[in-house]
């Protein structure tokens, strides 16, 4: 490959890679995605699709915080992807219900929505004859549970494809198939990356790798992010009908529009193997029969794994790397990277492209230095130049 120059160089295709390539094309960077494999093939297409904060935490923070503030960005992006790249993406806001199966399960979800009204976000206690109203065909194991009305769903496969071409569209160059070796640096700042294809120069580098955001080789005095595989389990039916999303303390099924039920999922660290057990099948197939009995009739279509971008400290790693000016993390996002998607690529856009973010405050607890200030306009990289107006777009 002869030596290519951009702008930014992302390193990895998966949808937040190629979510910040489109954000940063958008405004007028020269964008180069390289992805090792192809985009969107490893945790973006292997995940449930959930976009479902209030459904997922039990606890107020910045994270929960981040992520209903993502969530409020999906009608937008979705629909802006979808005329962008011709895909639509289904997203579905029918709400999520979380039920229960004990009279502990049951306190936990009550307390749930207490502390949920009290920050102002919709939620309900439900009772069972209320949940089975909500999702029907539940076995008599569920005692009640929990409906969070604004959390949705979205089918993840056909978004990661959505964004891709939408990103492409834009005018980002992406590269399938194009491993990235190591990032260099120059004097304390970026200068491009080696690549399996050969070199790329950049001014702004962003490593957004998943479960491989770990193992890159990176500049001396950059440490790099506490990035581990996180392996996730999943199993596919067909034959069952699901009305919407349903989670349990043990596992969820998640509906797709094309008539397969997604049933998952487990948590496991088994360093890069994405093998499938019989121990994990059958755990997830008796949840899923335990919450919907009919599940013992659906026919298995099959089993599959994805490894998740897991962090040592459960938050994500998100903006500058603190050692070498013009590298950002987009990293360890573990369960939430299609829900992050959005407000992630915003913000690493516009800093990477104005120097700043509207975004800073939001995402300073996820900090690569944790303990370091908050992102400021007169700390970054400089600003990448636009292109012409008379470039064109591929």
């Amino acid at each position: 490959m002869r030596l290519r120059r951009a702008d930014v160089v992302v390193v990895g295709g998966g949808l937040v890679g190629c979510a910040v390539g489109r954000a940063l094309a958008r405004r007028g960077c020269s964008v180069i995605v390289a992805e090792r494999g192809r985009t969107g093939a490893e945790a973006s297409s292997a995940a449930a699709g959930f976009l479902s904060p209030q459904a997922d935490f039990a606890s107020d923070g910045p994270l929960i915080r981040l992520g209903i503030a993502s969530r409020g960005l999906y009608p937008r992006f979705a629909r802006a992807v979808a005329r962008e790249s011709g895909v639509d993406p289904h997203l579905r806001r029918r709400g999520m219900l979380y039920v229960a199966t004990s009279a502990a399960e049951e306190r936990a979800l009550r307390a749930r929505v207490r502390w949920q009204r009290r920050c102002g976000w919709r939620a309900e206690t439900v009772s069972a004859r209320r949940a089975r109203l909500l999702v029907s065909g539940l076995g008599p194991a569920v005692r009640g549970g929990a409906f969070f009305p604004d959390d949705a769903s979205i089918d993840n496969e056909r978004l990661a494809v959505a964004v891709a071409l939408a990103a492409r569209r834009a005018g980002a160059t992406i590269l399938e198939g194009c491993g990235v070796r190591r990032v260099h640096a120059r004097a304390g700042r970026v200068t491009g990356v080696d690549t399996t294809a050969g070199r790329l120069d950049a001014d702004h580098v962003v490593l957004a790798a998943g479960a491989w955001a770990g193992e890159m080789a990176l500049p001396r005095d950059v440490v790099a992010p506490p990035v581990v595989p996180v392996r996730g389990q999943m199993v596919v039916l067909r034959g069952l009908r699901v009305d919407r999303p349903l989670h349990g303390f043990a596992g969820y099924l998640a509906p797709r529009p094309d008539g397969r039920v997604l049933v998952g999922s487990t948590y496991e660290h088994a360093g890069f193997d994405k093998r499938t057990t019989g121990h994990a099948v059958r755990t997830l197939l008796a949840m899923a029969e335990r919450l919907v009995p009919a599940s013992a009739q659906a026919a298995v279509d099959h089993a599959y794994a994805g490894l998740r971008p897991g962090s040592r400290d459960g938050l994500p790693v998100i903006g500058a790397a603190p050692g070498a000016s013009g590298l950002w993390y987009a990293c360890g996002l573990y369960r939430n990277g299609i829900l992050l998607a959005p407000v992630v690529a915003e913000a690493l856009a516009e800093h990477i492209a104005t120097g700043t973010t509207r975004w800073a405050t939001a995402i300073e607890p996820f900090a690569p230095a944790r303990r370091a200030a908050p992102l400021r306009p007169r700390s970054s990289p400089s600003a990448p130049r636009a292109r012409s107006r008379g470039r064109r777009r591929s």
